[in-house]
């Protein structure tokens, strides 16, 4: 995992790793490959499909096809770390 200037774990995504081990893992797998109910998400697939800013994060709010909304359960900032974690670990 990412780590600051100081060389202690960045805490954007250790606080990303907890959201997506609590709400995502279940649907897109622990590693992020999809092999659960949700798509793949790992090795740059998830920015892949949402290039421009803010499009996985509207996703993540307002939910898509069979993946409920998150934006009345996780702040901005959860959901930013979220991503963040995803894009940059997994």
């Amino acid at each position: 995992m990412g780590e600051g200037p100081d060389g202690t774990p960045d805490p954007v995504l250790v606080a990303g790793r907890a959201v997506y081990a609590d709400r995502c893992s279940s649907c897109h797998d622990a590693d992020g490959s999809g092999t659960g109910d949700g798509p793949r998400l790992n090795r740059g697939h998830l920015l892949s499909a949402y290039p421009a800013a803010g499009g996985a994060a509207a996703v993540v709010s307002g939910g898509r096809g069979r993946m409920p909304g998150f934006g009345g359960i996780l702040t901005a900032g959860e959901i930013s770390a979220v991503l963040r974690y995803i894009n940059e670990v997994l």
